[in-house]
């Protein structure tokens, strides 16, 4: 009777170890980036890159250069001296940044010293730097502007790490972005990828698949600043692991207590009949 249940436990233990082999299992087309077909969705190309529109909440940066070093002093305030630098970019992580950097305003608005206010909402860095130059003409001779977004960072949460990047060129695309972050990790839900961004008309949520070729210059494509991008976990990190982990568990335990409970039951029955 006991070598029937050794041979019962052999095969429940193979056929536990099997169940946890095939449901934690990854298949590549679950993985690889850049597929094609394998009834993945198909995302539009989108006509060209857009420059990143500024948005209320933003930090912009601007340095006036000029022959007459001290009228130029007094746009920049003290600007030259290095506030607002961290490494090679902008910050506006600190209060001490942003004394040299102009804020735009529920308004829209950044208040620009004697010039006055100026609407830069869904304005991109290039024309606010055009309005800036065509004003500062009637006071300046010999001068050029310097124009740039203090807060260049986009966030990344999930299951792709968990951190803050500066943005260090114009056009950043998502594999680049995950790439800073660390990749996807194995669990990712690839096909449900969300990115977060904020825009005149409200927070948008852009959801994708970043499997599929066709994500190659879509809208999906570039990051943009103070984007986040979330990456949720697959259903199969649960069921995969901690679930099929906790079965096998409970399957051993009640297995071990039955050939416990048996064999101190056979024991104590060999002790009655030699007692006879």
């Amino acid at each position: 009777m006991y070598g029937i249940f050794q041979r019962a436990l052999r095969v429940v233990v193979m056929l536990c170890v099997l169940g946890a082999g095939l449901t934690s299992c990854v298949f590549s087309h679950k993985l690889n980036y850049l597929q094609e077909g394998k009834k993945l969705p198909e995302y539009s190309d989108s006509l060209k890159f857009e420059d990143y529109k500024l948005q209320r909440g933003d930090f912009v940066y601007v340095n006036v250069s000029a022959v007459d070093v001290d009228m130029a002093d007094m746009f920049n305030g003290n600007s030259n001296n290095g506030y607002g630098l961290y490494g090679n970019y902008l910050t506006s992580e600190n209060a001490n940044s942003r004394l040299y950097m102009y804020s735009v305003g529920e308004d829209g608005c950044i208040d620009y010293p004697y010039v006055g206010k100026i609407h830069v909402l869904d304005s991109t860095l290039r024309s606010v730097k055009l309005v800036l130059h065509d004003r500062l003409s009637t006071m300046l001779n010999g001068f050029s502007v310097e124009v740039r977004l203090a807060n260049r960072s986009f966030s990344v949460i999930g299951e792709a790490g968990t951190g803050k990047y500066q943005i260090p060129k114009e056009k950043l695309t998502i594999f680049e972005a995950l790439a800073m972050s660390g990749d996807l990790q194995t669990y990712a839900k690839r096909s449900k990828i969300q990115i977060i961004r904020q825009t005149s008309k409200g927070t948008v949520v852009k959801t994708f698949d970043i499997r599929t070729r066709s994500i190659v210059d879509s809208e999906f494509y570039y990051i943009q600043p103070n984007d986040v991008i979330y990456v949720p976990f697959d259903d199969a990190k649960t069921m995969g692991a901690n679930h099929v982990t906790s079965v096998i568990s409970l399957t051993m335990s009640t297995i071990s207590f039955g050939l416990f409970v048996y064999s101190l039951v056979d024991s104590i029955i060999k002790v009655a009949q030699q007692n006879k």
